[in-house]
């Protein structure tokens, strides 16, 4: 096997390993993530459109 062969073939057992760690992390705090992620995401909207909306006094 080349070199470059045997790169690529690391970076696809990377990529797998990472997969089955976040999907494994995902099972295990989804009912976690779930609420916090909608929190931070509706406070990220709420920031923008005050930004975009924002009148001089």
């Amino acid at each position: 096997m080349t070199d470059g062969a045997s790169q690529g073939l690391f970076v696809i057992v990377a990529v797998v390993i990472f997969g089955i760690f976040v999907l494994i992390a995902y099972i295990l705090f989804r009912d976690t993530l779930q609420p916090k992620l909608a929190d931070i995401f509706k406070n990220a909207t709420d920031t923008a459109e005050a930004s975009l909306n924002y009148v001089k006094p």
